[in-house]
């Protein structure tokens, strides 16, 4: 029997990254979605990282599509979605990177919020 994902939750450069690791289905989705809000109820900007997530369900992209396409105004909420794995084949095939805002790596989207954050700082 397969084993039930982890949700690892670390803040880090003034976002919180929300970690699945491992499978996670419909019996974690509320647990990722709890999380989720919690964070958005606090900070600012969110990344979900999928970089060690070797499954995901449609129940977990719904949580992921929702979140990030009702997010609150002025909050980035960035993927990371590595190529060549099972949540990028996905993702992909529900053309999920056109309306959610995915990068390759975890690096790459804290990347991106860091620079939004100054961007927003400066102007």
């Amino acid at each position: 029997m397969p084993e039930i994902g982890q949700i690892i939750v670390d803040h880090a450069h003034g976002a919180s990254i929300v970690a699945l690791c491992g499978e996670h289905d419909v019996s974690t989705a509320p647990a990722v979605q709890s999380e989720l809000d919690a964070i958005l109820a606090t900070e600012a900007n969110v990344v979900v990282d999928l970089t060690e997530a070797t499954f995901i369900d449609s129940s977990i992209v719904r949580v992921i599509y929702v979140t990030t396409t009702t997010r609150i105004p002025a909050r980035t909420i960035a993927v990371a979605v590595p190529p060549d794995t099972m949540p990028r084949r996905l993702f992909e095939a529900l053309a999920l990177p056109d309306t959610v805002l995915t990068f390759t790596s975890r690096a790459a989207a804290m990347s991106y919020i860091r620079d939004s954050q100054e961007s927003e700082e400066a102007g």
